[in-house]
């Protein structure tokens, strides 16, 4: 309704030669609207936001600045014509990406998982280096070789000779 009301009431046939001036008059037309008595209340909310004790928002409302990003097997995910790094263990889900001022956060459940300055070049490629750990770490597998416990276990490369007494060991 309030989106209804300043397009019907402010916006219809205003004229405005930048930003900064369509900005002033919307500032004027609210200072004008919030000054008279609301039709519902019958108060007029300058003075009831006074007895409300509300104050204003002290930081940037974000809701409408999120984007779901998918990240890439690079670790990658783009933003704005750059590419940022995230954790490698969030390859192929959606991240919630937020941007404010001149900081890029990456969420994955609630959780933070990246942070970057923002880069305003383009085709930039902004990463940490501690979001591809996961990658070079050599992986270990918690398996038992049976291989290795067998009499017969092979270690490769084998030579020409050594195939005969393979082929033996094989079928005895």
């Amino acid at each position: 309704r309030t989106v209804q009301f300043v397009r019907d009431n402010f916006m219809v046939g205003v004229k405005y030669n930048s930003l900064a001036d369509l900005n002033g008059q919307a500032l004027a037309w609210c200072n004008k609207v919030n000054g008279k008595v609301h039709a519902t209340t019958n108060e007029i909310p300058f003075e009831r936001l006074k007895k409300e004790g509300l104050s204003p928002l002290s930081r940037e409302y974000i809701i409408d600045k999120i984007n779901l990003r998918r990240v890439q097997k690079d670790c990658l995910i783009s933003y704005a014509g750059n590419q940022y790094s995230v954790p490698a263990e969030y390859i192929g889900k959606d991240v919630a990406v937020v941007a404010l001022d001149s900081m890029l956060a990456a969420y994955y459940e609630g959780k933070q998982i990246a942070l970057h300055r923002i880069s305003y070049q383009r085709k930039d490629m902004v990463v940490n280096p501690q979001h591809y750990r996961r990658l070079t770490l050599k992986q270990t597998i918690d398996a038992e070789n049976v291989l290795r416990e067998q009499d017969k276990a092979i270690d490769f490369p084998l030579k020409p000779s050594d195939l005969s007494r393979y082929d033996e060991a094989l079928y005895d």
